[in-house]
């Protein structure tokens, strides 16, 4: 028993008897958050060092479904907790996961591409969800995205890897951030402008 408890931490949550679903869904970032990662707001080679640990850690398979992309296994997913009444999105750890599994996760970018469809089917799959059930937890994501993206004064907290790992924030993070956030702005309202009078999402949430 104390061998199966120890090789919990390695099993796909999805394989876990300690969870229950969702095990996948998407976890929005607010708009003024766009861009503020650790890709940005630290040196490559530091954040090449957290992702390939993940990777490892992970034996370069999904940490939640154990699956693997056909182009490359796995790629790098950030986990943030955001506290509505503080406004502080603080990082919880980096985890490996697939391709589809990570399009689940960035509902709003997947959207944009239209492929919704395939990561709505893949969310039911893992989650052994009904289509009506993956629906609903699409459409709560939405909506709790746009509260979120009400407030401009989100902060963002990377403690855990400056801790974990001993990473300094690189001097001009906050300024490859900012571009970033207006860059995604930009090309949101380019891609999701008002299209035969209805307002659309970014038009709303920005007042336009």
């Amino acid at each position: 028993m104390d061998r199966l408890v120890a090789l919990l931490p390695f099993v796909p949550y999805r394989f876990r008897p300690d969870r229950k679903p969702p095990y996948l869904r998407p976890w929005m970032v607010p708009q003024s958050l766009w861009g503020r990662n650790l890709r940005a707001l630290l040196s490559k080679e530091d954040w090449d060092r957290i992702r390939k640990d993940a990777y490892a850690r992970a034996g370069s398979r999904c940490r939640v479904c154990g699956g693997r992309g056909p182009k490359w296994p796995v790629e790098a997913d950030e986990g943030w907790h955001y506290d509505d009444t503080t406004r502080v999105q603080t990082l919880k750890g980096v985890i490996a996961l697939c391709p589809d599994c990570h399009a689940v996760r960035h509902w709003g970018k997947t959207t944009s591409a239209g492929k919704q469809d395939e990561a709505l089917a893949w969310m039911m799959e893992v989650n052994g969800w009904t289509h009506a059930e993956a629906s609903r937890c699409a459409d709560d994501a939405m909506r709790q995205w746009h509260e979120r993206s009400g407030y401009n004064d989100w902060r963002c907290d990377i403690s855990w890897a400056t801790t974990q790992y001993g990473v300094t924030p690189i001097q001009t993070g906050e300024a490859i951030a900012q571009d970033r956030n207006q860059s995604f702005v930009q090309k949101a309202r380019e891609e999701y402008g008002s299209q035969s009078g209805n307002v659309s999402y970014i038009q709303h949430l920005l007042y336009e």
